[in-house]
């Protein structure tokens, strides 16, 4: 009866083992795709900060995949995406945001450039 105890017992502890093995490779993936997972995210992240850092910095948003690709060259040499930012404004200004200005309209306006002045002209003649 002690004979079979031992060997229940050793087979069980092998079991065991293998189990071990089996879960210590599954963990191992698992831990090697979240890595990769995390990898990932930190690329959006820094792509996402220097997308930002751009538009805040004045690029225009029609040129911003253009400064993103300058930016990430110059990061590399281990500059902030800030300061990446701030070069490419320096040294590329036709890629800033042109500030078109908009002209105002208001319906209670009483001048000849109010832009409803054409309208009430037209009314006020009837």
């Amino acid at each position: 009866m002690t004979d079979e105890i031992i060997k229940s017992e050793v087979s069980e502890s092998e079991i065991i083992e293998n189990d071990a093995d089996e879960n210590e490779m599954l963990l191992t993936k698992q831990l090697e795709h979240q890595l990769g997972q995390i990898e990932e995210l930190n690329v959006k992240l820094f792509d996402a900060k220097t997308r930002l850092a751009l538009l805040l910095s004045g690029i225009a948003k029609e040129k911003l995949e253009e400064s993103a690709a300058l930016a990430a060259m110059i990061c590399k040499s281990g500059k902030t995406p800030e300061e990446a930012a701030e070069e490419i404004v320096g040294a590329y200004p036709h890629l800033k945001a042109v500030q078109r200005e908009i002209p105002q309209f208001a319906a209670t306006g009483m001048g000849s450039n109010d832009g409803f002045s054409a309208i009430r002209g037209i009314f006020s003649k009837r």
